[in-house]
């Protein structure tokens, strides 16, 4: 391991954070960095919707994409966590973290007085839902005829889309792009949305990444590589991935990617040079 990857992530395999989906209400959209936020601390990995997607990331995707996309990194996930009054939408992840045999907690959410608590099940407060529809979710009754979401069949591969803080900026064009290929993104500058406006420690979001890293299908490299991106090839290459490399062709007035191969990868510096041999073991 070079000592790019032994200085970024010097933690053992042991102590990397298990990855969990965080489920919460559209009107609590305003709240999403400060679930995460407190997620973290508890070191966990936050895969929330409505940081690694957005808001269906603005609508410039198919829906049924995103509810695939959602789906697939529930399922891919060891545990759902639920935040505040439970919604329609809600009750279709407990629904099926139950069916899929993953352990659900209850939290409510912060006010003036009082942080996050936990809740049992028979605490929680249910929105503009039937009570009858929560009674058949606790009881695990079939109700796939109920959600249009719970009838896709469908899951697709999760890739890391790894690229410098200086494309910060691609991040949704980034997402985008690996959703129109059947790809799931779990995207870090969107999870973290730049480690939280530093809500949280930093070696905290190193040993996330690591840890995404370490669930994902692929890693996807996007424009010129830096040191942290270089750490993470070799992370991925150690646990026999698929990589791939995509150049940054155009980023105005339209995004453009292409897909090329080790050799003509860019590094960010020159003094990267050294490591490419990295990409081709």
């Amino acid at each position: 391991m070079s000592k790019l990857t032994t200085e970024r992530y010097s933690t053992k395999n042991s102590a990397l954070y298990p990855l969990v989906f965080l489920s919460f209400a559209k009107e609590n959209f305003y709240l999403r960095m400060a679930i995460s936020a407190f997620v973290i601390k508890q070191r966990v990995v936050p895969i929330s919707p409505f940081m690694n997607i957005d808001y269906n990331l603005g609508g410039v995707v198919d829906k049924k994409l995103i509810r695939v996309a959602e789906n697939t990194m529930l399922q891919r996930c060891r545990a759902l966590w639920v935040f505040g009054k439970v919604s329609d939408g809600m009750l279709v992840e407990i629904y099926l973290a139950k069916k899929w045999g993953l352990p659900v907690r209850y939290f409510s959410l912060p006010n003036v007085s009082r942080g996050f608590q936990e809740l049992t099940e028979e605490e929680i407060e249910l929105g503009d839902v039937s009570n009858w529809v929560w009674d058949w979710v606790r009881s695990g009754k079939n109700l796939e005829r109920w959600h249009p979401r719970l009838r896709i069949k469908k899951n697709y591969p999760l890739v890391y889309p790894a690229y410098s803080k200086r494309n910060f900026y691609l991040q949704t064009y980034i997402s985008k792009y690996c959703l129109e290929r059947h790809r799931i993104p779990l995207n870090p500058f969107m999870i973290y949305r730049y480690f939280l406006s530093d809500l949280i420690p930093r070696q905290h979001v190193y040993l996330g990444n690591a840890s995404i890293i370490k669930s994902v299908d692929e890693l996807w490299t996007f424009g010129p590589l830096s040191d942290g991106v270089i750490a993470e090839i070799e992370l991925a290459k150690k646990r026999s991935q698929k990589i791939s490399h995509y150049r940054i062709v155009s980023d105005k007035p339209q995004v453009i990617f292409r897909r090329v191969g080790p050799s003509r990868v860019e590094m960010e510096e020159k003094e990267l040079e050294k490591y490419r041999p990295i990409l081709r073991s």
